[in-house]
C-alpha cells in the first residue's frame, strides 16, 4: 500500500469504526445487527470496532489485488491490537472508575492507526501470506466469538456497559 492509500484507508476505517458505535441507536437496529455492531458502551465494543473495519480492509485488499493472501495481515493486526485496547483501558479505569470519552477516542484512533501500520508491515511477511487459510479460519472464529459474547457475555468487566 502506498503512503496515500494507507492514510486514506486509515481515515476511512476510523470513520467506519466510529460510526459502528452508534448503529444500536437507529430505529431498525435488531438482534442480528448486534452480532456485528456494538450494543453497549464497553471495552468489547471497542474491540469489535477494530476487528470489523480491519476485516473489511483485508477483504478489500484481497479483492482489489486479486490475491486472497492479502486478507491475513489486517486480521492478524486487529487481533494483535485488541489486547492493547484492554490494557490501556484498564490502565486508566483503575484510577478514574468511569469512562472518559475523549480518552476513549484517543485510544480507539491510536489502536486503528497501529492496526493499519501493523497490517501494512505484516502483509509482505511470508508467514502471514503463506498461512492465509489460517487467518480466514481465525477471522471466522473471531466473528463467532464476538457475536456469541455480545449476548452471552460472562460477568467480566470488559463486557460491562460503561456508558
Amino acid at each position: 500500500m502506498s503512503k496515500k492509500e494507507t492514510i486514506i484507508a486509515t481515515i476511512l476505517l476510523i470513520l467506519f469504526g466510529t460510526s459502528m458505535h452508534f448503529v444500536h441507536h437507529v430505529p431498525f437496529f435488531n438482534h442480528f445487527l448486534g452480532y456485528i455492531f456494538p450494543v453497549v458502551e464497553s471495552v468489547m465494543a471497542h474491540m469489535k470496532m477494530v476487528f470489523y473495519p480491519m476485516l473489511l480492509l483485508g477483504i478489500y485488499l484481497a479483492v482489489s489485488r486479486r490475491d486472497i493472501r492479502e486478507i491475513g495481515a489486517p486480521v492478524l493486526a486487529s487481533l494483535a491490537v485488541m489486547p492493547l485496547i484492554i490494557l490501556v483501558f484498564f490502565s486508566y479505569w483503575i484510577f478514574v472508575r468511569h469512562e472518559l470519552m475523549a480518552l476513549d477516542m484517543v485510544i480507539y484512533i491510536s489502536a486503528m492507526v497501529l492496526a493499519v501500520q501493523l497490517a501494512k508491515r505484516w502483509r509482505v511477511k511470508p508467514f502471514v501470506r503463506n498461512n492465509w487459510g489460517l487467518w480466514i479460519v481465525v477471522a471466522i472464529l473471531t466473528i463467532l466469538a464476538t457475536g456469541f459474547l455480545t449476548y452471552n457475555a460472562p460477568d467480566w468487566i470488559i463486557f460491562e456497559d460503561m456508558g
